[in-house]
C-alpha cells in the first residue's frame, strides 16, 4: 500500500518526516510517517496497519547524531564550511558485520562528522568539504570494496557539497527524493549524483505532459535491441568504440545500424541531440 493509497482511505492523515506525539500513530512509508489520530481507529484497524507497515528497527540517538535532529526535527548546528551528505541503500547478508562495517567507515572517511542509519537499509553519511575529498568515482570503488568485502550490495546517492547557511533540511529531503526515484533506473551504476540523473528526473514530468512526445512515441517503434543500443551509447557518451565494446558488436555493425535507425525516424544517435532525446523518450516509457 502506497501514501496516496493511505491518503484515500484516511483523508485526514498527514505526512511528516518524524514519529508520531502520545495522542497519534504513526506508520512508516518511503522513509517518511503517515500519521493518524488515535481515537480515529479502531483497535482492528490499527493491528492491521501494524502488520501492514511495522515499525523501523532503527532508533537514532540524537544527542549522538545532531545532524539527524537537525534533518528531521529542524534541531540547530553552530558549524561553519560545506559539507554533503552521501545517502546510501544497504542490502545486508543474514549474518552481516554490522559494527565491523561501521567502522570500516569512519575509517575510510576521515572528514565524516556524522553517519546514521533512518531504516534497516538506509543510512546517510555527512561529510565536511575538504580539498582531497573523494571523487564520485573513488566513492564507487570505495562501495564496491565494501560489497565484497562485506557481502553486501549499497547503492548511493552522492550529494552536492552545500554550505551549512542554506537550507540543509530542505535539500536533504529534496536530494533523498531524487535518489529514492532515480536508483532503479540506473544501469551498470550503483554510485551516482544529481548530474548523472538531473536531465532524466527535471524534464519525465514535462515529457508526460507532452501531446507531441505522446504522439512522437506512438510513430516511433523502439525496438528492445535499438533500446539497448541507446542506452550503451548514453552510458559511453555517444562514443563508437565503447558502444561496441560494451555490446559485444564489431564497430561497422554498429555503424550500419545506427545508418538504418536515421533512414527508418530521421534521427541521428551520433548526434548528441538526437541521442539526448531518444534516451529520454526510453526512459520515460519505462516509467
Amino acid at each position: 500500500m502506497t501514501i496516496e493509497e493511505l491518503i484515500e482511505l484516511y483523508p485526514f492523515g498527514k505526512i511528516q518526516q518524524t514519529n508520531a506525539t502520545n495522542e497519534n500513530i504513526s506508520f512508516p512509508v518511503d522513509g517518511k510517517y503517515f500519521v493518524l489520530p488515535k481515537d480515529s481507529l479502531q483497535e482492528t484497524e490499527i493491528r492491521l496497519l501494524e502488520k501492514l507497515f511495522p515499525a523501523k528497527d532503527s532508533f537514532v540517538d540524537q544527542k549522538k547524531h545532531p545532524w539527524y535532529d537537525y534533518l528531521f526535527n529542524q534541531g540547530s548546528l553552530d558549524l561553519e564550511g560545506n559539507f554533503r551528505i552521501i545517502h546510501i541503500q544497504l542490502k545486508k547478508p543474514k549474518a552481516f558485520l554490522q559494527a565491523e562495517w561501521e567502522n570500516s567507515i569512519t575509517e575510510i572517511f576521515p572528514n565524516l562528522v556524522d553517519f546514521f542509519f533512518t531504516s534497516e537499509n538506509d543510512g546517510a553519511l555527512i561529510e565536511k568539504y575538504a580539498k582531497n575529498h573523494y571523487t564520485l568515482e573513488e566513492l564507487q570503488s570505495i562501495f564496491l570494496t565494501l560489497d565484497a568485502d562485506f557481502d553486501s550490495s549499497t547503492t548511493a546517492f552522492i550529494g552536492n557539497f552545500f554550505s551549512v547557511h542554506e537550507p540543509f533540511p530542505t535539500l536533504f529531503e529534496e536530494e533523498q527524493k531524487i535518489f529514492k526515484k532515480e536508483a532503479e533506473y540506473l544501469r551498470g551504476k550503483t554510485t551516482f549524483a544529481l548530474p548523472d540523473v538531473a536531465l532524466h528526473y527535471f524534464t519525465q514530468e514535462a515529457m508526460k505532459q507532452s501531446d507531441i512526445i505522446q504522439t512522437f512515441n506512438k510513430q516511433l517503434v523502439l525496438t528492445n535491441e535499438i533500446q539497448q543500443l541507446i542506452l550503451s551509447l548514453w552510458r559511453n557518451q555517444g562514443n563508437i568504440s565503447s558502444t561496441a565494446k560494451d555490446l559485444y558488436m564489431h564497430r561497422n555493425t554498429l555503424h550500419y545500424r545506427l545508418e538504418k535507425f536515421y533512414e527508418q525516424t530521421g534521427l541521428s544517435l551520433k548526434k548528441m541531440d538526437d541521442l539526448v532525446f531518444c534516451y529520454l523518450l526510453i526512459t520515460k516509457q519505462e516509467k
